[in-house]
């Protein structure tokens, strides 16, 4: 797989936002996304697994329906969990894990149910004897029956049939809801795929009712944020996110996070509070997910290096990988403020204050503890001219001592638990 471009390399660490940029990571995140399917494949062949041939046959009746039906396939080859599955499996095979590659049958299922094709397709059932449809839902066919006519909505097998509604759930089917985040932008709540994140642990299950409108009624009103303040952010998340994960809440505030393996998908608790806080999420996320995909293809950082550092951010020490990881992240955060606190008042204010600052000193430490290679010091460098603008805006001594006041409380907690520290 290629790489980055030196255009997309200096957009990424230089400019605030570009559309560009994230549609090329994010086109390299596809293509590699579907040389891992064929990956798998070929690894079964290889290894002699078992699954080889209905692994063989479910990728060769994919590409038929993708031929037939590019862009309706499309949403459901690069709907994250696919990704993560054919990652996970590639991986297993290589390591004799216990993945089952027969498993790739379920995609080609959801494909032709996306596409209202027509083919025969053997799949692999759960042990419960459910069956996941990536980027649709997930089956209970009341039956054991593996091999399965589809015909559009309709499957029919040996001993079960069903009818698969992408937009509802039915008895025995349960349907990946997706909500309307405007101007003809939607997202899948994927609450339902077991990879849907690399940790089972963090993840919540099936989103009732209640909990569902809220995140209806908030999504769209953070985006009205966005688009109002920050429409190169709204640009890059419209060119990259395709779903949203529900995670456990904190026991105070709201969590969120993203994970190279699910590339695409953002994972955060329940909505709570104001739309901006939501929309600064989504200014923090996206240069996660940026970054992530860069470095898969570029190293950035010395990884034999294994010392851990304080970040302002964290309350454990972190790596070299960590520290630039969440400079990228706070750095995507002050400038989220920059544009944003004259609508917030002081609380705004100190956001971009105690976060600038805490981007310089992490950026300070990576540079004087010599964490990069050459790369990371060309794309720090560009971030460095990134934080000169931010830090060229002017603040009251209100918030400036807010925030200073708010990082020596954060520093002298995180002594305590790890000892004082110069690094």
């Amino acid at each position: 797989m290629k790489t980055v471009s030196g255009k997309t390399f200096r957009a990424l660490a230089e400019e605030p936002a570009n559309a560009e940029a994230a549609e090329e990571l994010n086109g390299l995140q596809v293509r590699r996304r579907l040389g891992l399917l064929k990956g798998v494949v070929e690894e079964s062949k290889a290894s002699d697994h078992p699954d080889a041939a209905l692994a063989k046959k479910a990728y060769t009746v994919l590409l038929e329906l993708e031929a037939a039906a590019p862009a309706a396939v499309n949403r459901i080859t690069r709907h994250p969990t696919v990704g993560a599955w054919a990652w996970r499996t590639f991986r297993s095979l290589r390591g004799r894990g216990g993945e089952r590659p027969a498993r790739l049958g379920a995609i080609t299922v959801a494909a032709a149910v996306a596409s209202g094709a027509t083919c025969e397709v053997r799949v692999l059932l759960d042990d419960d004897g459910g069956l996941m449809l990536p980027g649709l839902g997930r089956l209970s066919p009341g039956g054991t029956s593996e091999d399965i006519e589809v015909a559009g909505r309709s499957l029919r097998a040996r001993d079960w049939s069903a009818e698969v509604d992408p937009t509802a759930d039915a008895p025995g089917w349960e349907a990946l809801r997706r909500i309307a985040v405007g101007d003809g932008f939607s997202v899948v709540l994927d609450d339902l795929d077991p990879y849907r994140w690399p940790e089972s642990g963090r993840v919540t299950s099936r989103v009732g009712p209640g909990a569902l409108a809220t995140w209806r009624s908030l999504l769209p009103e953070a985006w009205h944020v966005l688009r109002a303040n920050h429409l190169g952010v709204t640009e890059e998340i419209v060119a990259i996110v395709r779903a949203l994960t529900p995670m456990t809440a904190p026991a105070e505030g709201v969590s969120s996070a993203s994970a190279r393996e699910t590339f695409g998908t953002i994972a955060m608790s329940a909505p709570t509070g104001s739309p901006v806080w939501l929309a600064e999420t989504f200014a923090h996320e996206i240069q996660h997910a940026k970054l992530d995909a860069l470095m898969h293809l570029v190293p950035l950082i010395r990884y034999e290096r294994t010392e851990t550092y304080y970040a302002p951010w964290r309350p454990d020490p972190r790596p070299a990988h960590g520290l630039l990881q969440g400079a990228y992240a706070y750095l995507g955060v002050t400038e989220f403020w920059q544009r944003q606190h004259r609508y917030e008042g002081l609380r705004g204010r100190i956001e971009l204050a105690r976060w600038r600052e805490g981007v310089q000193a992490v950026l300070d430490t990576l540079e004087d503890e010599r964490l990069l290679n050459d790369a990371g010091m060309s794309f720090v460098e560009g971030m460095r001219t990134r934080l000169g603008t931010v830090l060229a805006e002017p603040l009251d001594e209100e918030a400036l001592a807010a925030a200073r006041q708010a990082a020596a409380d954060h520093r002298a907690a995180w002594e305590a638990r790890h000892g004082a520290s110069d690094r």
